[in-house]
């Protein structure tokens, strides 16, 4: 569920202040943050999934936690809810402080609730009905449980976000959250997580094809690199 235009230009736009030059996106998954921070841009992550959107920018194969990059070479580091898939979320940011040179900055985001307010609770039912299942949520199993620990190793940090309206209905946000591939552990058969959807949706209380305005927001911490 891609930001509007507008909220994605000024949040990218922000973003890309704090990295000059040649930036490094690290976990880039399709590549779908790639053409909202624009180049120069190097893409990284341990496989391969890059989309249309990334055609343009180079990529390399490589492990955050040991980023094949030479101290101070890079303009920026942009970590997009990466941590929680890595083995040492801390050597992980570490790296990245690393390779990034003075003047530059590693910019975090660890994602966060996507359907607030009053559809919150659905998707929150069909995480702890996972749970009760015996499925494993994969946030927070290896990563950061929230910034203060992002600042335990990079320091404080400066926050940058983008607010904007959403509308979702309930049947969007119960699927999601029982099939969506970044939220549960890998290797795990999340068939029986569509059941769990049907049965909340015919408990909900609502209409749960009637969409929801509800306000998303994404955060960022921005950590500068100095001359240390």
């Amino acid at each position: 569920m891609p930001m509007p235009g507008e909220a994605a230009r000024d949040l990218y736009g922000r973003l890309r202040s704090f990295l000059p030059g040649v930036a490094l996106d690290v976990g880039c998954g399709v590549g779908s943050v790639a053409a909202g921070l624009g180049g120069p841009l190097v893409l990284l992550d341990a496989v391969d999934l890059r989309g249309p959107l990334a055609s343009d920018f180079p990529f390399v194969l490589g492990d955050a936690c040991a980023l094949p990059f030479a101290s101070a070479s890079v303009g920026g580091v942009h970590l997009a809810r990466v941590l929680h898939h890595v083995s040492d979320w801390r050597l992980a940011l570490s790296e990245a402080r690393r390779v990034v040179r003075p003047g530059g900055a590693v910019a975090v985001t660890l994602g966060g609730r996507m359907f607030a307010s009053a559809l919150a609770p659905l998707r929150d039912a069909v995480f702890e009905e996972g749970q009760r299942l015996g499925i494993a949520g994969a946030h927070h199993v290896h990563g950061p449980t929230g910034y203060e620990d992002v600042d335990s190793v990079l320091g404080a940090g400066e926050v940058v976000e983008v607010a904007f309206p959403q509308f979702d209905t309930p049947r969007q946000v119960a699927v999601d959250a029982a099939g969506h591939p970044y939220a549960w552990l890998p290797g795990q058969d999340l068939s029986p997580l569509q059941a769990v959807a049907e049965r909340l949706l015919a408990e909900w209380e609502a209409d749960p094809d009637e969409p929801v305005e509800h306000e998303r927001v994404i955060s960022y911490r921005v950590y500068a690199r100095g001359n240390d």
